[in-house]
């Protein structure tokens, strides 16, 4: 199993290593994704890739979502396709970083969608998908995508969140509050079923900030392998990385767990891109090189976007995939 020392992470054998790949997105969002398991064997194999990120929803894994209902009402059909997922890395010597992407704001089956922080089914999800996973040489756990919107003690230690939201495209703006367990009580909910499996945390603003880790907010990891903190970097965001990330890196791991670029003529929804294509995605490499840093880029999947990829025949995009690609055949780790 893999475990950290200090800012390395470690082989079995205790061999420093490297993570870096890609997300493969799509089981968030659908249940019956028959073309990611191909899609994984085609990271690892013909991109280089040594670990993938596989973002799930908490409700699609326990049969709850409504495509789900005429078949799959337990959800034990969107858990082996997870299994496959899993064997097929592991048959490699590669490795997969569960990501709890989706959550549902305490409510199953309503509101199925990114939202500020887990939720108290969030702890039941990992406390089954730990289970399942414990001790898996091939398995990382990463809590939470991307908690945004709450304070930095909220993060941590939990407490009742109002979420702005709106259930579909069709609807009005509406808000709920719930609660979220915090991010330590998710780990100890991990480490509870005895599994020891590198955490892979995210911090703030999305993901992206790690900034407020060294002032009384890390987090205690009770026994496990260790942690990995998260960072998740766009070119909407700040182009100032060393200072929302360096606090951290200096005693920990670090996975740059998402990044990417639209193109130039893109206009995200998210917000405008900083730099053109070629600058940022240069600067952002040469960055992530520079570190050391683990990375899986955003994404292997040609409708979530920023796409790596033009279709499942995995052609590279010019504006990013090329770049990625070319990264991960140079170091070919």
């Amino acid at each position: 199993m893999l475990r950290t020392e200090g800012t390395k992470v470690l082989n079995e054998k205790g061999e420093a290593i490297r993570l870096v790949g890609v997300n493969r997105a799509g089981l968030e969002w659908e249940a019956n994704d028959e073309q990611i398991v191909e899609s994984v064997k085609q990271a690892c194999d013909d991109w280089h890739c040594n670990v993938i990120r596989v973002p799930v929803s908490q409700d699609r894994w326990f049969g709850f979502a409504p495509e789900q209902r005429a078949n799959d009402i337990t959800g034990e059909k969107y858990r082996c396709l997870v299994d496959s997922i899993v064997e097929a890395l592991y048959e490699r010597n590669k490795y997969m970083i569960l990501d709890m992407h989706w959550n549902n704001m305490n409510e199953w089956g309503k509101n199925i969608g990114q939202h500020y922080m887990p939720d108290l089914n969030s702890e039941l999800f990992w406390k089954n998908a730990a289970t399942r996973y414990r001790n898996h040489p091939a398995v990382l756990f990463n809590p939470y995508n991307e908690p945004h919107s709450v304070s930095w003690d909220v993060w941590k230690n939990g407490g009742e969140v109002t979420e702005r939201f709106k259930p579909n495209r069709n609807t009005d703006w509406q808000e709920k509050t719930y609660y979220t367990p915090g991010t330590q009580k998710i780990v100890d909910t991990i480490r509870a079923t005895g599994a020891k499996n590198v955490i892979v945390i995210g911090g703030l603003d999305w993901g992206f900030t790690l900034d407020e880790l060294c002032n009384g907010y890390e987090i205690d990891d009770k026994g496990g392998n260790g942690i990995i903190y998260d960072t998740h970097i766009y070119p909407w965001k700040p182009l100032d990385w060393d200072n929302h990330v360096a606090a951290a890196a200096a005693k920990y791991p670090i996975l740059v767990g998402e990044f990417g670029h639209y193109g130039d003529h893109a206009a995200p929804r998210e917000g405008k891109q900083a730099l053109p294509h070629d600058e940022w995605m240069k600067r952002i490499i040469d960055w992530i090189e520079k570190n050391q840093f683990h990375f899986t880029a955003w994404c292997f999947h040609p409708g979530a976007g920023p796409c790596m990829i033009k279709s499942f025949n995995n052609e590279p995009t010019e504006f990013f995939g090329v770049y990625v690609k070319e990264y991960l055949e140079k170091i070919k780790l």
